[in-house]
């Protein structure tokens, strides 16, 4: 009997150990854009690049994701993310790239992909990515709106939704790898280091981790836009519950 008692007090205790492990080498991390644009960091920082121009999100050696943010009419001037793209040695060479509802596109290797909704689409097996209504809304605001959302899984372990808007997107960027993360990557999202004051953006920069170079850019054009629409807030009228909501939302 005692024997077979300390036996099964190896076996539970080698259960907790392998438990334990698995729980830390999976250890969940997200990194949140919306707005014009708020950047929540790997690490809880809260940051805001405010001008136009092409910026890293997330960079390592073998992967990264950038943003292009532009000015928008509702935006007094201010930028907001326009569109995202994601490449490197981890797609086996291709590119995603995803923009707005008005004048963006979904782009894989600069062809049109996921052009019905809802629909998916598998890339070498590196990625796989759907176009539905579903997901975890990064700005709950929105939570009325009609909802195209971009799901985009990363054999690396990172899964990406992107929330197509008028003439801006939102992001949401999760991994279950923070661990392997840490030291190697940077970029508006932060280093994953767990100490939230250096993801400051002028830190980031400081690093080379923030602006994206003319050679390294993913994106067709590069410098300011001017929208082709305006809206005034006499428009917004028209949808009394929608107005009468943002007006409740925003005061």
């Amino acid at each position: 009997l005692l024997i077979a008692l300390i036996v099964l007090l190896l076996l539970l205790f080698r259960e907790t150990t392998t438990t334990t492990t698995m729980k830390s080498a999976v250890d969940r991390g997200e990194c949140l854009v919306w707005g014009d644009p708020h950047v929540q960091t790997w690490d809880g920082a809260f940051t805001s690049p405010v001008t136009e121009g092409e910026y890293y999100l997330v960079k390592t050696e073998t992967f990264s994701i950038q943003a292009l943010c532009l000015a928008t009419p509702f935006t007094e001037g201010l930028a907001a993310t326009h569109e995202i793209a994601i490449g490197g040695s981890d797609l086996n060479g291709h590119t995603i790239r995803v923009g707005p509802m008005e004048g963006g596109k979904i782009l894989i290797d600069g062809q049109p992909a996921l052009t019905s909704f809802p629909s998916s689409q598998d890339i070498d097996g590196a990625a796989y990515l759907s176009y539905n209504s579903a997901g975890n809304l990064v700005d709950k605001a929105q939570g009325d709106l009609e909802k195209h959302v971009v799901h985009i899984n990363l054999e690396n372990g990172h899964s990406i939704q992107v929330m197509r808007w008028a003439n801006h997107i939102n992001v949401r960027i999760s991994t279950h790898f923070a661990q392997k993360l840490r030291s190697l990557t940077d970029g508006l999202c932060g280093n994953f280091n767990k100490d939230p004051s250096d993801d400051t953006p002028e830190l980031v920069d400081s690093r080379n981790a923030a602006n994206v170079a003319e050679r390294d850019c993913m994106f067709d054009h590069r410098g300011s836009f001017k929208p082709t629409a305006t809206h005034s807030i006499e428009e917004c009228k028209k949808d009394v519950q929608r107005y009468n909501k943002a007006v409740e939302i925003c005061s």
